[in-house]
């Protein structure tokens, strides 16, 4: 391959991954499928990702932090499911389970109890049985834990027993009473 046609085509590969940063972060592993898919040779590709790494645009443990804050606060999920999600991206378990690990303000039963709040108060004229179902399917499918489930369901539907509910009201009582 000719020198200059080496540069060219480094010099657009770059732009292209700057272009792919531009609209989230990624990890390594991201970029680098991102950079093979657009049939980048694999040293143009790692070229560009050693580049980009050198710079500090492309770093895992900050890309693994930011990922893993972002979903506890805009779409919170379940550890397991975080877990999931963040070695789909690429990254190496080892750096999953430290960025759990050091997560901050995370408390799955507050998420869990908080997430559940909103879902009870807008099941109305729905089956105690079946209110349950849905919670359990809407958490497990967040990827929360069956302990953390099964405690905030049992919280939940003994509250409703002694008059009040999830949020304080007593809208169950109107379900079970007419």
């Amino acid at each position: 391959m000719d020198p200059t046609d080496f540069e060219s085509l480094l010099l657009k590969a770059k732009s292209d991954a700057l272009r792919f940063l531009s609209f989230k972060p990624r990890s390594v592993e991201e970029m680098r499928e991102k950079l093979t898919r657009k049939n980048y040779s694999s040293k143009i590709t790692e070229e560009v990702l050693s580049l980009l790494q050198t710079q500090g645009l492309l770093n895992d443990e900050k890309f693994a932090r930011l990922f893993a804050n972002s979903r506890v606060y805009t779409r919170p999920t379940g550890k397991r499911q975080l877990e999931f999600d963040l070695k789909k991206k690429g990254l190496s378990k080892l750096l999953v389970d430290e960025t759990i690990r050091n997560l901050q303000d995370y408390d799955e039963k507050k998420i869990v109890r908080d997430l559940v709040a909103t879902r009870f108060q807008k099941m109305t004229g729905v089956s105690k049985e079946k209110k349950k179902s849905r919670i359990y399917g809407f958490l497990k499918r967040r990827g929360f834990n069956n302990d953390v489930i099964f405690a905030t369901l049992s919280e939940l539907f003994s509250a409703t027993k002694r008059g009040g509910s999830a949020s304080g009201g007593r809208e169950d009582e109107i379900d079970e009473n007419g």
